[in-house]
Protein backbone atom coordinates (compact mmCIF):
# COMPACT_ATOMS: atom_id res chain seq x y z
CA UNK A 1 0.00 0.00 0.00
CA UNK A 2 0.71 3.79 -0.37
CA UNK A 3 2.14 5.26 2.86
CA UNK A 4 3.88 8.76 3.29
CA UNK A 5 6.56 8.09 5.58
CA UNK A 6 8.57 10.74 8.06
CA UNK A 7 12.37 9.50 7.45
CA UNK A 8 13.47 12.97 9.65
CA UNK A 9 13.09 16.65 9.77
CA UNK A 10 11.42 17.86 6.14
CA UNK A 11 11.97 14.41 4.90
CA UNK A 12 8.71 12.58 4.10
CA UNK A 13 8.56 10.01 1.16
CA UNK A 14 5.46 8.63 -0.17
CA UNK A 15 6.22 4.66 -0.58
CA UNK A 16 4.73 1.56 -1.00
CA UNK A 17 4.74 -0.53 2.55
CA UNK A 18 3.15 -3.80 3.75
CA UNK A 19 -0.56 -3.02 4.54
CA UNK A 20 -1.58 -3.65 8.31
CA UNK A 21 -3.19 -7.38 9.36
CA UNK A 22 -6.11 -7.07 11.43
CA UNK A 23 -5.93 -8.73 14.38
CA UNK A 24 -9.25 -11.12 15.57
CA UNK A 25 -10.55 -7.88 17.48
CA UNK A 26 -9.88 -5.37 14.33
CA UNK A 27 -11.22 -4.31 11.27
CA UNK A 28 -9.16 -3.22 8.48
CA UNK A 29 -9.93 -0.02 7.21
CA UNK A 30 -9.59 1.24 3.31
CA UNK A 31 -8.55 5.26 4.67
CA UNK A 32 -10.09 8.09 3.13
CA UNK A 33 -8.88 11.08 4.16
CA UNK A 34 -7.00 12.77 6.79
CA UNK A 35 -6.60 15.91 7.79
CA UNK A 36 -3.69 17.17 8.71
CA UNK A 37 -2.63 18.41 12.25
CA UNK A 38 -0.06 21.49 13.78
CA UNK A 39 1.54 18.22 15.54
CA UNK A 40 1.89 16.64 12.50
CA UNK A 41 3.50 19.76 11.32
CA UNK A 42 5.89 19.33 14.30
CA UNK A 43 7.02 15.85 13.40
CA UNK A 44 7.75 16.56 9.48
CA UNK A 45 9.42 19.94 10.77
CA UNK A 46 11.76 18.04 14.02
CA UNK A 47 10.02 20.13 16.26
CA UNK A 48 8.62 17.16 17.87
CA UNK A 49 10.53 13.60 18.02
CA UNK A 50 9.33 10.60 16.67
CA UNK A 51 9.68 6.96 18.94
CA UNK A 52 11.46 5.67 15.45
CA UNK A 53 12.15 6.48 11.94
CA UNK A 54 10.67 6.32 9.43
CA UNK A 55 6.78 6.65 10.84
CA UNK A 56 3.33 7.00 9.45
CA UNK A 57 1.40 9.90 11.24
CA UNK A 58 -2.01 11.44 11.08
CA UNK A 59 -4.66 10.82 13.38
CA UNK A 60 -7.54 12.49 12.15
CA UNK A 61 -8.42 9.99 9.44
CA UNK A 62 -11.79 8.02 8.22
CA UNK A 63 -12.58 5.33 5.80
CA UNK A 64 -14.54 2.22 4.69
CA UNK A 65 -14.30 -1.07 6.87
CA UNK A 66 -12.85 -3.77 3.98
CA UNK A 67 -12.13 -6.46 6.47
CA UNK A 68 -13.39 -7.51 10.19
CA UNK A 69 -11.92 -10.09 12.46
CA UNK A 70 -13.58 -13.17 14.10
CA UNK A 71 -13.97 -11.08 16.80
CA UNK A 72 -14.66 -7.95 15.49
CA UNK A 73 -18.79 -6.94 16.34
CA UNK A 74 -20.70 -3.49 16.07
CA UNK A 75 -19.83 -2.64 12.52
CA UNK A 76 -19.83 -4.43 8.90
CA UNK A 77 -17.90 -4.27 5.98
CA UNK A 78 -18.67 -1.28 3.33
CA UNK A 79 -19.80 0.44 7.15
CA UNK A 80 -18.35 3.95 6.66
CA UNK A 81 -16.42 5.15 10.37
CA UNK A 82 -13.95 8.20 11.68
CA UNK A 83 -11.60 6.42 13.58
CA UNK A 84 -10.00 7.22 17.29
CA UNK A 85 -6.56 6.89 17.22
CA UNK A 86 -5.82 5.70 20.58
CA UNK A 87 -6.16 2.68 22.73
CA UNK A 88 -7.10 2.54 26.10
CA UNK A 89 -7.20 0.56 28.98
CA UNK A 90 -10.06 1.32 30.50
CA UNK A 91 -8.36 0.17 33.72
CA UNK A 92 -5.60 2.99 35.26
CA UNK A 93 -6.33 5.67 37.57
CA UNK A 94 -7.40 7.90 35.01
CA UNK A 95 -9.66 5.60 32.78
CA UNK A 96 -11.74 4.79 36.07
CA UNK A 97 -12.03 8.06 36.72
CA UNK A 98 -12.83 9.11 33.19
CA UNK A 99 -9.99 10.84 31.94
CA UNK A 100 -9.36 8.32 29.59
CA UNK A 101 -7.18 11.00 27.32
CA UNK A 102 -4.44 10.33 29.90
CA UNK A 103 -4.80 6.50 30.50
CA UNK A 104 -1.56 5.67 31.55
CA UNK A 105 -1.53 2.27 29.38
CA UNK A 106 -2.20 4.04 26.15
CA UNK A 107 -1.43 2.19 22.85
CA UNK A 108 -0.76 3.45 20.05
CA UNK A 109 1.39 1.18 18.23
CA UNK A 110 -1.63 -0.87 17.06
CA UNK A 111 -3.31 2.11 15.51
CA UNK A 112 -0.74 3.34 12.46
CA UNK A 113 -0.93 6.87 11.19
CA UNK A 114 -3.30 7.85 8.76
CA UNK A 115 -1.35 8.99 5.76
CA UNK A 116 -1.61 5.72 4.44
CA UNK A 117 -4.31 3.45 2.28
CA UNK A 118 -5.20 1.08 4.95
CA UNK A 119 -5.67 1.00 8.97
CA UNK A 120 -7.14 -1.20 11.71
CA UNK A 121 -9.40 -0.46 14.88
CA UNK A 122 -11.06 -2.07 17.74
CA UNK A 123 -14.65 -1.38 17.32
CA UNK A 124 -14.95 0.32 20.88
CA UNK A 125 -12.60 3.58 18.19
CA UNK A 126 -14.74 3.50 15.88
CA UNK A 127 -17.96 5.77 15.17
CA UNK A 128 -20.15 5.24 12.25
CA UNK A 129 -19.77 8.60 9.93
CA UNK A 130 -23.11 10.38 8.96
CA UNK A 131 -24.64 9.78 5.31
CA UNK A 132 -25.00 13.53 5.29
CA UNK A 133 -20.45 14.27 5.72
CA UNK A 134 -18.29 13.75 3.35
CA UNK A 135 -14.82 12.09 4.11
CA UNK A 136 -13.15 15.40 3.91
CA UNK A 137 -15.75 16.81 6.64
CA UNK A 138 -15.98 13.91 8.68
CA UNK A 139 -11.99 14.32 9.29
CA UNK A 140 -12.63 17.11 11.50
CA UNK A 141 -14.31 14.84 14.61
CA UNK A 142 -11.10 14.58 15.93
CA UNK A 143 -9.95 17.87 16.26
CA UNK A 144 -13.69 19.08 17.39
CA UNK A 145 -13.17 16.33 20.22
CA UNK A 146 -10.38 18.51 21.59
CA UNK A 147 -12.25 21.72 21.15
CA UNK A 148 -15.35 20.57 23.05
CA UNK A 149 -13.04 19.10 26.05
CA UNK A 150 -11.44 22.78 25.80
CA UNK A 151 -14.59 24.58 25.63
CA UNK A 152 -15.89 22.35 28.96
CA UNK A 153 -12.44 23.25 30.70
CA UNK A 154 -12.87 26.91 29.90
CA UNK A 155 -16.25 27.00 32.09
CA UNK A 156 -18.18 29.16 29.65
CA UNK A 157 -22.11 30.00 30.91
CA UNK A 158 -24.72 31.55 28.97
CA UNK A 159 -24.31 35.27 28.01
CA UNK A 160 -20.29 35.11 28.86
CA UNK A 161 -18.00 36.79 26.72
CA UNK A 162 -15.24 35.06 25.07
CA UNK A 163 -11.90 35.31 23.35
CA UNK A 164 -10.47 33.55 20.69
CA UNK A 165 -6.93 34.12 20.05
CA UNK A 166 -6.25 32.86 16.86
CA UNK A 167 -8.47 31.68 13.98
CA UNK A 168 -6.99 28.76 12.44
CA UNK A 169 -9.50 26.24 12.11
CA UNK A 170 -8.82 25.40 15.91
CA UNK A 171 -9.71 28.54 16.64
CA UNK A 172 -12.67 28.48 14.36
CA UNK A 173 -13.84 25.31 15.75
CA UNK A 174 -13.86 26.66 19.16
CA UNK A 175 -15.70 30.55 17.79
CA UNK A 176 -18.44 28.06 16.87
CA UNK A 177 -18.76 25.72 19.82
CA UNK A 178 -18.64 29.31 22.33
CA UNK A 179 -21.96 30.84 20.18
CA UNK A 180 -23.20 27.52 20.75
CA UNK A 181 -23.21 28.04 24.46
CA UNK A 182 -24.51 30.96 24.08
CA UNK A 183 -21.51 33.23 24.34
CA UNK A 184 -20.39 36.99 22.71
CA UNK A 185 -17.61 35.88 20.69
CA UNK A 186 -14.05 38.27 20.30
CA UNK A 187 -11.45 37.15 17.64
CA UNK A 188 -7.93 38.31 17.77
CA UNK A 189 -6.54 37.22 14.68
CA UNK A 190 -3.21 38.88 12.80
CA UNK A 191 -4.19 36.80 9.38
CA UNK A 192 -6.90 39.17 7.74
CA UNK A 193 -8.63 36.03 5.44
CA UNK A 194 -8.96 34.11 8.82
CA UNK A 195 -10.39 37.41 10.76
CA UNK A 196 -13.06 37.53 8.02
CA UNK A 197 -14.21 33.80 8.00
CA UNK A 198 -14.31 34.36 11.77
CA UNK A 199 -17.31 36.69 11.80
CA UNK A 200 -18.32 34.61 8.85
CA UNK A 201 -18.97 31.57 11.46
CA UNK A 202 -20.53 34.10 14.17
CA UNK A 203 -17.69 35.89 15.88
CA UNK A 204 -19.26 38.91 17.24
CA UNK A 205 -16.44 40.96 17.70
CA UNK A 206 -13.01 41.07 15.19
CA UNK A 207 -9.89 42.62 16.32
CA UNK A 208 -6.86 42.47 14.04
CA UNK A 209 -3.54 42.50 16.36
CA UNK A 210 -1.84 43.37 13.29
CA UNK A 211 -2.99 46.78 13.59
CA UNK A 212 -4.58 47.34 17.03
CA UNK A 213 -3.75 46.40 20.84
CA UNK A 214 -5.75 43.31 21.47
CA UNK A 215 -5.54 43.70 25.42
CA UNK A 216 -6.78 47.51 25.37
CA UNK A 217 -9.46 46.68 22.58
CA UNK A 218 -10.75 43.65 24.40
CA UNK A 219 -11.35 46.11 27.97
CA UNK A 220 -12.93 48.64 25.05
CA UNK A 221 -15.24 45.91 23.93
CA UNK A 222 -16.18 44.80 27.95
CA UNK A 223 -15.98 48.20 29.28
CA UNK A 224 -13.18 47.37 31.31
CA UNK A 225 -13.44 44.48 32.86
CA UNK A 226 -12.40 41.63 30.41
CA UNK A 227 -13.78 38.36 29.37
CA UNK A 228 -15.10 35.80 31.40
CA UNK A 229 -12.72 33.27 29.23
CA UNK A 230 -10.05 33.75 26.99
CA UNK A 231 -9.09 30.79 24.85
CA UNK A 232 -5.56 30.57 23.27
CA UNK A 233 -6.06 28.84 20.23
CA UNK A 234 -2.35 29.87 18.60
CA UNK A 235 1.18 28.52 19.92
CA UNK A 236 3.27 31.89 20.02
CA UNK A 237 4.45 33.62 23.09
CA UNK A 238 2.76 36.40 23.06
CA UNK A 239 -0.89 35.68 22.87
CA UNK A 240 0.33 33.22 26.26
CA UNK A 241 0.98 36.56 27.18
CA UNK A 242 -1.42 38.84 26.72
CA UNK A 243 -4.43 36.28 27.66
CA UNK A 244 -3.93 36.87 31.16
CA UNK A 245 -4.55 40.35 31.07
CA UNK A 246 -7.82 39.96 29.02
CA UNK A 247 -9.81 38.33 31.02
CA UNK A 248 -11.73 39.64 34.10
CA UNK A 249 -12.05 39.11 38.01
CA UNK A 250 -12.76 35.46 38.60
CA UNK A 251 -12.37 34.73 34.49
CA UNK A 252 -10.47 31.80 32.80
CA UNK A 253 -7.67 31.26 30.61
CA UNK A 254 -7.24 28.05 28.84
CA UNK A 255 -3.89 27.30 26.90
CA UNK A 256 -5.54 24.96 24.59
CA UNK A 257 -2.60 25.32 21.48
CA UNK A 258 0.76 23.46 22.29
CA UNK A 259 3.69 25.96 22.02
CA UNK A 260 6.54 25.82 19.59
CA UNK A 261 10.01 27.23 20.74
CA UNK A 262 10.10 29.68 22.31
CA UNK A 263 7.75 28.16 24.70
CA UNK A 264 8.23 30.17 27.78
CA UNK A 265 6.73 33.91 28.24
CA UNK A 266 6.70 36.16 32.09
CA UNK A 267 3.61 37.02 33.25
CA UNK A 268 2.98 39.31 36.75
CA UNK A 269 1.67 36.51 39.23
CA UNK A 270 -0.30 39.16 40.48
CA UNK A 271 -3.04 39.08 38.00
CA UNK A 272 -3.97 35.55 39.13
CA UNK A 273 -3.63 35.90 42.25
CA UNK A 274 -5.73 39.42 42.70
CA UNK A 275 -8.04 38.80 39.73
CA UNK A 276 -8.42 34.58 41.06
CA UNK A 277 -7.88 33.97 37.45
CA UNK A 278 -8.40 30.04 36.73
CA UNK A 279 -5.78 28.83 34.66
CA UNK A 280 -6.21 25.82 32.81
CA UNK A 281 -5.41 23.41 29.88
CA UNK A 282 -7.09 21.53 27.15
CA UNK A 283 -5.37 18.45 25.79
CA UNK A 284 -6.63 15.39 23.93
CA UNK A 285 -10.46 14.08 24.41
CA UNK A 286 -12.66 11.42 25.70
CA UNK A 287 -14.47 9.07 23.86
CA UNK A 288 -17.53 10.78 25.14
CA UNK A 289 -16.43 14.17 23.50
CA UNK A 290 -15.75 11.75 20.57
CA UNK A 291 -19.49 10.75 19.95
CA UNK A 292 -20.53 14.46 20.52
CA UNK A 293 -18.02 16.09 18.21
CA UNK A 294 -20.02 13.26 15.56
CA UNK A 295 -23.29 14.33 16.50
CA UNK A 296 -22.34 18.03 15.87
CA UNK A 297 -21.14 17.89 12.55
CA UNK A 298 -23.75 15.42 11.55
CA UNK A 299 -26.41 18.19 12.44
CA UNK A 300 -24.43 20.74 10.80
CA UNK A 301 -24.42 22.79 14.32
CA UNK A 302 -20.91 23.17 13.23
CA UNK A 303 -20.15 24.01 9.97
CA UNK A 304 -16.61 22.56 8.60
CA UNK A 305 -16.66 22.94 4.88
CA UNK A 306 -15.51 26.81 4.96
CA UNK A 307 -12.59 26.12 7.32
CA UNK A 308 -11.38 23.32 4.28
CA UNK A 309 -8.62 25.51 2.04
CA UNK A 310 -6.89 22.61 0.70
CA UNK A 311 -7.49 19.35 -0.38
CA UNK A 312 -4.31 17.30 -1.87
CA UNK A 313 -3.65 13.77 -2.47
CA UNK A 314 -1.33 11.56 -1.03
CA UNK A 315 1.54 12.38 -3.31
CA UNK A 316 1.33 16.19 -2.25
CA UNK A 317 1.34 15.84 1.50
CA UNK A 318 4.49 17.28 1.53
CA UNK A 319 3.07 20.67 -0.04
CA UNK A 320 -0.05 20.30 2.20
CA UNK A 321 2.45 20.25 5.20
CA UNK A 322 4.08 23.43 4.17
CA UNK A 323 1.27 25.25 3.93
CA UNK A 324 -0.07 24.63 7.27
CA UNK A 325 3.52 25.67 8.50
CA UNK A 326 2.86 29.07 6.60
CA UNK A 327 -0.58 29.78 7.94
CA UNK A 328 -1.53 30.76 4.44
CA UNK A 329 -4.60 28.45 4.22
CA UNK A 330 -7.05 26.90 6.85
CA UNK A 331 -8.04 23.58 7.22
CA UNK A 332 -5.40 20.75 5.07
CA UNK A 333 -7.24 17.59 3.60
CA UNK A 334 -5.05 14.90 2.56
CA UNK A 335 -7.00 12.31 0.07
CA UNK A 336 -5.79 8.29 -0.11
Amino acid sequence: MKAALIYGPGDVRVEEVDPPKPQPDQALIRIKACGICPTDVRAYTGLRKLAKYPSVIGHEWVGEIVEVGEEFEGFEVGDKVIADWRVVCGECYFCRRGIFNYCLNMRRERVRGGFCEYGVAIARNLRRMPESLSFEEAVFAEPLACCINGIERSNIQIGDTVVIIGAGPIGLLHVQLAKHRGARVIVSELIPERLRLAGELGADELIDASKEDPVERVKELTDGLGANAVIVAVGAPEPNRQALQMACIGGTVNYFAGTYPPSTFEFDPNLVHYKQINVTGSHDFTPHHFTAAVRLLETRTIKVKPIISHILPLERIEEGFEIVSSRKGGKVVITI
